[in-house]
């Protein structure tokens, strides 16, 4: 990203409460809660911003279509990202930074949530989108990152109670995390984990993300202008994407996935004139315990098949020497449709921030948030530093 006073720099956010389930709210209500409160909470008013990456889920305008936030924002929209991908995470933050680094809009809001998560296919992946090789067979995200997992377990003789660890360190950072889903509910061990129900071999359910309802936005703005606002500012260094097939149309084979994002974390970190042993705060995409240790691969912090020996003891832990996933994760936290994505840059900006509390890792200035992985068979990662 450019060094320039237009640098893409994030200036607000927001989070609804989480939950399993929240009883009477709507989705508009939601969305429309993540986007006034993360605007509020940068300083600014509705009519400031220019550009939308943000989910609309009506009624009125046009569902799915994010010129329908106008009226809301109370002024003529200079740009918008009408795929739900782009509304979210790494992907969504990426390419509005890119926006207002091109100068085609000044302040962008990215968001999106769910809710009636829990309706007839809400959580199954591609439901109704004719995946011939997905739908007939009932497969899901969890069965995608199952196959990889059992290939990676077989060819490297990897007992599973070492990707139980990383489930356990990984919800025990949920249990004492108040905004978490799954606050007060552990604490686990090892042996918890695996004494789960098995969901697809080898995964068992505790490994397996949550699903919950709520929603989230994050404010993005120039270098120049973030300097007078009200949070302190945390600049967008670097990012990258990386797309090997369509997400979940097949099913993915640990020889062809196992590299998945290797190249775009070259990019990002050379972008950002960094190496992944820089980051102070790992965000890593948790939709299986197993893909955190894939990750650490990915990054080159450890050699193929050495993942699930470097992420053992207390290294993911706040003290540890790669902290990952304190919020709780997908596996502890939240999961909310694409807002999860988003959830992982939040949280790398809270500790970019310093206002973390318990979990805050002292003096952090890095912070790596990537977005889904091997079973989805693409990635988007973003570098977040403070300005």
């Amino acid at each position: 990203m450019s060094g320039s006073s237009r640098r893409a720099t994030v200036a607000g956010l927001y989070v609804t409460r989480q939950a399993r389930r929240l009883e009477g709210r709507r989705a508009q209500e939601l969305m429309l809660e993540a986007a006034h409160g993360a605007v509020a909470e940068a300083g600014l008013t509705p009519a400031d911003v220019d550009g939308a990456a943000i989910q609309w889920p009506g009624p009125g305008g046009v569902p799915g279509e994010t010129g329908s936030w106008a009226p809301f924002f109370r002024t003529p929209l200079a740009f918008t990202q009408e795929h739900w991908s782009d509304q979210a995470g790494a992907r969504g933050l990426l390419k509005a930074a890119a926006a207002i680094e091109m100068g085609l809009c000044e302040v962008v809001v990215v968001g999106s949530g769910s809710v009636g998560a829990y309706e007839a296919g809400g959580a199954a992946v591609g439901a109704g989108d004719g995946l011939e090789f997905a739908d007939p067979y009932g497969s899901t995200a969890m069965l995608q990152f199952a196959l990889v997992a059992q290939r990676y377990m077989h060819e490297f003789n990897v007992p599973a109670e070492k990707i139980a660890h990383v489930a356990a360190t990984i919800r025990n950072h949920g249990h004492v995390n108040p905004e978490a889903v799954m606050f007060g509910q552990g604490p686990y061990t090892v042996a918890d984990i695996l004494a789960s129900p098995m969901i697809a071999s080898p995964v068992h359910r505790l490994e397996c993300s949550l699903v919950a309802e709520g929603a989230c936005a994050v404010v993005l703005t120039t270098a120049e202008r973030a300097r007078d606002l009200a949070q302190p500012p945390i600049a967008v260094v670097g990012g990258g994407m990386e797309f090997w097939g369509a997400a979940y149309a097949n099913p993915p084979r640990y020889d062809e996935v196992k590299a998945v994002g290797r190249e775009a974390v070259a990019r990002a970190f050379g972008k950002a004139g960094a190496t992944p042993a820089d980051v102070d705060v790992f965000n890593l995409y948790d939709a299986v315990a197993f893909e955190v240790v894939r990750q650490f691969e990915m990054l080159g912090l450890c050699g193929e098949g050495e993942g699930a020996d470097f992420v053992a003891g207390d290294r993911l832990d706040r003290m540890g020497s790669a902290p990952t996933n304190l919020d709780g994760g997908l596996l502890s936290h939240s999961w909310i449709g694409t807002g999860q994505l988003t959830l992982k840059i939040i949280e790398c900006v809270r500790q970019l921030r310093g206002t973390c509390g318990d979990r805050q890792v002292e003096g952090a200035e890095l912070a790596l948030a990537t977005n889904a992985g091997s079973g989805a068979r693409h990635i988007e990662m973003a570098l977040l530093a403070r300005a």
